[in-house]
């Protein structure tokens, strides 16, 4: 998976100014990241279940960064959610070219924001078989395991 400068930078949260020596260790980061992104979805009804993950290996590969560096660490966070945030845009992007006309995609609602539960993580996972699927699965806790994944609900609007 290819991401710009502009696309890591959005989580990098530092007011827009980048300096060079930020830019190049992001850019050597970025090259250097496992993406294995993986997403997965299913139409249930009037709504769509999704799955996203950038995979276990980004996983291993952050958990080393953190030991040495907290700034790479740092910067391998913004990598991995505008990973797992591309690639839940293009299941979207996928799946609204399916739909039939008059049907429209609304934007993704994930579990844990508003109104909906963290515990919907559950049904997510089991209903897309996720963890044979892809690798996602949750703790006890409701958290998703490799971290930079996502889970999400679409309704569809006739």
């Amino acid at each position: 998976m290819q991401l710009s400068l502009e696309e890591i930078a959005v989580y990098l949260r530092c007011g827009g100014k980048i300096s060079d020596e930020l830019k190049r260790r992001t850019l050597e980061l970025a090259a250097a990241a496992p993406l294995e992104p993986r997403g997965i979805f299913l139409r249930d009804d009037d709504r769509f279940l999704l799955c996203g993950t950038v995979g276990s290996a980004f996983e291993r590969w952050h958990r080393r960064l953190s030991a040495v560096s907290a700034a790479d660490a740092l910067i391998a966070q913004a990598i991995g959610t505008a990973a797992v945030e591309k690639t839940m845009d293009a299941l979207e992007t996928q799946i609204s070219s399916t739909l039939p006309p008059g049907e429209t995609l609304c934007p993704r609602r994930s579990p844990g924001y508003g109104k909906m539960k963290l515990a919907m993580n559950r049904e997510i996972i089991e209903r897309l078989d996720a963890t044979r699927r892809i690798g996602v699965s949750f703790t006890d806790s409701m958290t998703l395991m490799p971290s930079k994944s996502v889970t999400a609900v679409c309704e569809v609007e006739k």
